[in-house]
Formats: structure tokens, C-alpha cells, sequence
């Protein structure tokens, strides 16, 4: 993968736009790691190690100089029950479709605006859908 198309802050294991201190000592604990002088027992792990140094150099440098851009933030997923475009409240839909007045509660099951005079015991059930045992 090029260093054109690698993200400097992924490669320093930092949050984009992260305050310089923050970036600087995690740039020196990548340093201690993978150093490859560490190294110098296996040959193969300190080409390796050399290899990484670069890309860790590569993007400090990247962040430093201000060449590292902070990526846009992702747009939020839609929400499962987002509601739909509003539209103008109609009146009419507040008030008490018998006496006229204003509603006190709404019907639990069908949604009919109630005033107290239509539900004296404020129960939430219009005529239609009350129990008739319990009233």
C-alpha cells in the first residue's frame, strides 16, 4: 500500500486531530517498540522493524508539518424509527371531536382526541374501546 493512500493518523494508532503532545508521545512509544536496533539478534525481524520505522517516521512527519488531513466524520446511520418529514398540525386534531373541546387524552387504542367531559376518569379510552367491566 503507497503512503499516498495511508491515513497517517491510523498508522500512529491516534485519533484524527489528536493535540500534538498526544501525537508526539505515542510517536516515541512506537519509536521505543520498533527500533530496529532492537533487533540487531534476527535479521529478518529487523528489516521488519525498519520497514515499520519508516511508515511510523513517515506519518509523524505527516501529522507535524500539517499534510495529514482529519477526515471527514462519517454521517450517523439512519435511525431504525426516525420520524418522517413533519407536517402542520391541524387543529382540529386537538380537539374533542363530540364537544369541541380541548383534549385532555387521547384514546390507547385508536387514537381519538378526548376532553374530560368524553372521559370523566381520564382512563384513555374513547366509548368505542372501553372496557365495560372496569367502568
Amino acid at each position: 500500500m503507497s503512503r499516498q493512500s495511508r491515513d497517517a493518523w491510523a498508522v500512529l494508532g491516534v485519533p484524527p486531530g489528536s493535540p500534538a503532545d498526544m501525537v508526539r508521545a505515542q510517536y516515541l512509544r512506537l519509536v521505543r517498540l520498533n527500533h530496529p536496533d532492537r533487533y540487531s539478534g534476527n535479521p529478518v525481524e529487523q528489516a521488519r522493524h525498519e520497514e515499520v520505522m519508516k511508515e511510523v517516521t513517515w506519518a509523524y512527519q505527516e501529522i507535524v508539518q500539517g499534510r495529514a488531513t482529519v477526515p471527514a466524520p462519517p454521517p450517523p446511520p439512519p435511525h431504525r424509527n426516525a420520524p418522517g418529514p413533519r407536517r402542520p398540525v391541524d387543529i382540529r386534531e386537538l380537539q374533542c371531536r363530540a364537544h369541541g373541546r380541548w383534549a385532555v387524552v387521547f384514546c390507547t387504542v385508536c387514537g381519538t382526541p378526548l376532553c374530560s367531559r368524553c372521559d370523566e376518569s381520564l382512563s384513555g379510552y374513547c366509548p368505542a374501546h372501553r372496557p365495560k367491566s372496569a367502568f
